[in-house]
């Protein structure tokens, strides 16, 4: 990956620490549940009424916005969205009713929905081929912060403020970085050095033909089929996210504590896994030049998948209450790896498969398929888990991914082929990798 100008590193940060921000305050309120249900404020039925209504803003606005995008500058989406994401949630705790919380909360969800799609304009824009993925990789681990800092500062800001003041705090902050990312955050870069016309150029040599319209997206070679893994891969990822603490201390054995733990190294190799698919990615781009990058992409996530089928299923059927908190420790931190590295690629791919002019709607469809498999994790698996029981579902989730990884060698191994029939060049699997 070549290296970064002033610039785009001031405009990677800002859009780093906007994006934090407006993952910290769609989860806030949440991250106050246990509190306010000691405390009696609200019960649990009130509660999923509050969060259900955000959820299904957040979804509705993220595919709207997508499509919003093509249109609109991507540095004024994101700046109003992270403004009112922020004064919405400052509203919000001015009631007390179970109807006015929902109606804002609501409100908030529509509002983060231009967040990561305007992102992702504005890294595509700014990025050569060869940087994008480590760039977007990087920058998306911002929900990775979030989502481990964000528990711990709000218990401490409820603790000592009570939670309205916490969520006004997160909100007024949300406001000012907004209005900082308006004056620093360009939707593209201003004038061309040599070396943009380079990178330009490549982009250029590379791109999908431009004639294709919204209406064809869905079939473009390999588009339903990447949307399809995304969703079985996020399906997986919010499976082990929302009850595999349960199914450690019901099944397993273990302690509430051990099982925080565990989804603690989830997220940390959510991390390290963000980060490695996109310098790798960009690694294989770099040193593959004439393989189509969609090819380089696809050939690391099915690496990603392989290992990601290897530990859920050593999770699922060889931990038990005699494992030693360390090995829960790995297992999860392997998982994360296996689950956020992927997730990262989806989007890239999704971006990297359609014309600049409507690369906002190819991300919103397949952001669609991932919300459909954050819906699938909730209550049909829960359902599936009172039918059977949770190590049966955990099976199940591992045979999705082997269902993924069969269909991504099948789909590789006919695209490799092609490549060999067009340049004379013998190319697989292995060979992209260490080229």
């Amino acid at each position: 990956m070549g290296k970064l100008s002033r610039q785009q590193l001031m405009i990677f940060s800002s859009v780093y620490v906007a994006y934090t921000l407006y993952v910290y305050v769609r989860r806030s309120f949440s991250y106050t549940i246990p509190i306010l249900v000691t405390e009696g404020r609200l019960d649990k039925k009130q509660l999923g009424l509050i969060i259900s209504s955000q959820s299904l803003a957040y979804t509705l606005s993220k595919f709207g916005c997508g499509i919003l995008g093509d249109f609109v500058s991507p540095r004024i989406l994101l700046c109003v969205g992270l403004a009112c994401t922020g004064l919405t949630a400052i509203i919000f705790t001015g009631f007390d009713s179970v109807f006015h919380l929902s109606f804002w909360w609501f409100l908030n969800g529509v509002a983060n929905g231009p967040g990561w799609t305007s992102i992702g304009r504005i890294l595509k824009a700014w990025c050569s081929p060869e940087q994008f993925g480590t760039v977007w990789s990087v920058v998306s681990t911002s929900m990775n912060l979030a989502g481990t800092v964000g528990p711990i500062v709000t218990t401490l800001l409820v603790t000592k403020l009570g939670w309205r003041y916490c969520i006004q705090i997160a909100g007024s902050a949300a406001v000012v970085v907004a209005l900082f990312c308006f004056a620093v955050v360009k939707d593209r870069p201003g004038s061309e050095t040599v070396n943009q016309r380079k990178n330009d150029k490549k982009k250029d040599e590379k791109e999908p033909e431009t004639n294709i319209s919204r209406k064809e997206l869905l079939f473009l070679p390999g588009f339903l089929g990447n949307c399809c893994c995304y969703l079985g891969t996020a399906l997986v990822q919010h499976g082990v996210l929302q009850w595999s603490q349960l199914f450690i201390v019901q099944e397993k054995h273990q302690s509430v504590l051990t099982g925080s733990g565990f989804l603690s190294s989830v997220d940390i190799g959510g991390f390290v896994g963000s980060f490695l698919a996109g310098y790798l990615s960009d690694y294989m781009v770099s040193k593959n030049p004439s393989i189509p990058r969609p090819v380089i992409r696809k050939t690391l996530v099915l690496y990603f998948e392989i290992l990601l089928g290897c530990v859920l299923y050593l999770f699922t059927v060889h931990i038990s209450e005699a494992s030693s908190s360390a090995t829960m420790t790995v297992v999860g931190f392997l998982i994360g790896v296996g689950t956020y590295g992927p997730i990262a690629m989806f989007g890239v791919m999704a971006m990297e498969s359609a014309p600049d002019k409507i690369a906002g709607t190819a991300h919103a469809i397949s952001s669609m398929f991932s919300n459909f498999g954050l819906l699938l994790a909730g209550f049909p698996l829960s359902y599936v888990s009172s039918l059977l029981d949770w190590q049966t579902s955990f099976l199940l989730l591992v045979t999705l991914v082997i269902i993924i990884v069969s269909y991504l060698l099948l789909k590789l191994k006919a695209e490799l082929s092609s490549f060999k029939s067009a340049s004379g060049k013998r190319c697989n699997v292995f060979t992209v990798v260490f080229h």
